[in-house]
């Protein structure tokens, strides 16, 4: 295949990936599978020049190990084995999927195609995020749910009732992924240096169409952090945009964090309501619960979501520790070290790239909790893999795989 050929592949198959993620084509038992999954795990395919074995053989252990040992010592009753083996299937994958996400396994050609993918994709769900709010608030769900019964799992409601101005959610299934996308795609064209200022201005307009608390929150912080490690001469710029930003959705945040302690709303399930879980995970399963048994266990709390209990645990730092007790609450705190010494590491050497990843990929488990999806994962190891293609590019012959210290190392003395 020519570089050509592949890169317009590589294009062709991002848009796929990003678009029809949540286009649902059948079920395997109760799990939908999607057009993005396929697409995704070419993707990967294509990007990958080998297999990183010592970090699959780490991630298959981290994911395995424990889970079995739980299993042995407290085997799940109540959904039955395929309970266990559906959710042990999909955290097995996502682990391999994770090993990928190491630079020296990208193809450094990977890049270019997958940039041109990625900025198509970002404009064509932004631009439909804002079609959709502003036919949604003339009463229109017209542009909501294109793929109609295809949709993943169910079909969005923006409850035009109560919302005269609806809360975009794209192709996707809620508003809350939508805006895991939009910060995805930004932020993949910023590290990679490409489309920058557009990229800025597409997440901004996204994040306010999609109104996620979440995204928005977390979107600032990452442009807080570009702002404290960049040394652009439109750094000023930068900022009082930041700012304006800032003081059109501030109004819409202190409500939605007003609500944090309130009893059936958003926030509250979210955040608030499952520590009681977490608490009695850690003192009564120590190393975790049986894979499969989240719905079941979290239903027995009672937690409301909305006017009915729910029986999912929206946050992604909480499945890690409801699956995995204290080793998954000791892997957020070092995931958290983590994204604090890339942020210094960015502020020191005015290089800021590995560190917007990681603030992003972090801040990210907080927008679901099917941190074990593949379309999630498959999403994070393209902005990974964006970033390291780039960053190799960009490097002298001989260096390429070098790690992401000597990257950032590279590209500061570049600028000097």
């Amino acid at each position: 295949m020519s570089a050509s050929i592949h890169k317009g592949v590589v294009t062709a198959v991002v848009l796929i990936l990003v678009v029809f993620q949540h286009f649902q084509v059948t079920a395997l038992g109760t799990y939908p599978v999607t057009i993005g999954l396929f697409a995704g795990l070419i993707l990967l395919l294509l990007g990958s020049k080998r297999v990183s074995v010592a970090a699959l053989m780490v991630t298959l252990s981290i994911a395995c190990v424990p889970s079995a040992i739980v299993q042995i010592m407290t085997p799940s009753l109540r959904g039955g084995a395929s309970t266990f083996f559906g959710t042990f299937c999909l955290f097995v994958l996502a682990a391999v999927i994770v090993a990928q996400y190491n630079g020296s396994t990208v193809r450094t050609s990977f890049g270019t195609g997958a940039v041109r993918g990625v900025f198509i994709a970002l404009v064509t769900v932004v631009l439909l995020a804002v079609v959709q709010v502003v036919t949604g608030a003339r009463g229109s769900l017209a542009w909501f749910n294109l793929f109609g019964e295809h949709q993943y799992l169910y079909q969005y409601n923006p409850h035009l009732e109560f919302n005269p101005v609806p809360r975009a959610a794209a192709f996707y299934l809620e508003p809350s992924y939508a805006a895991f996308i939009v910060g995805s795609l930004s932020v993949m064209l910023i590290v990679a240096r490409r489309h920058v200022k557009a990229a800025w201005i597409l997440g901004a307009v996204g994040m306010l169409a999609i109104r996620s608390a979440t995204g928005l929150l977390i979107f600032a912080l990452v442009a807080a952090v570009a702002l404290i490690a960049s040394r652009s001469r439109w750094r000023l710029i930068a900022a009082v945009g930041l700012v304006l930003a800032g003081l059109v959705a501030v109004p819409y945040l202190s409500g939605r964090l007003d609500s944090t302690f309130t009893t059936g709303s958003s926030a509250y399930y979210r955040l608030i309501g499952p520590l009681q879980v977490l608490r009695d995970t850690l003192y009564n399963f120590p190393l975790g619960h049986p894979f499969g048994s989240l719905r079941d266990t979290v239903a027995d709390y009672g937690i409301l979501n909305g006017a009915a209990a729910g029986d999912s645990l929206d946050n992604g730092f909480y499945v890690f520790v409801f699956y995995f007790g204290w080793i998954g609450l000791l892997g957020c705190l070092a995931l958290v070290v983590w994204v604090a010494r890339r942020v210094v590491l960015a502020q020191r050497r005015a290089s800021p790239g590995g560190a917007l990843v990681a603030v992003w990929v972090v801040g990210s488990l907080f927008f679901s909790g099917g941190v074990m999806l593949p379309e999630f994962v498959l999403t994070l190891w393209l902005l990974f893999a964006v970033h390291h293609s780039s960053a190799a590019r960009e490097l002298p012959d001989g260096q390429v795989g070098m790690n992401d210290a000597l990257v950032d190392r590279h590209d500061n003395l570049q600028r000097r």
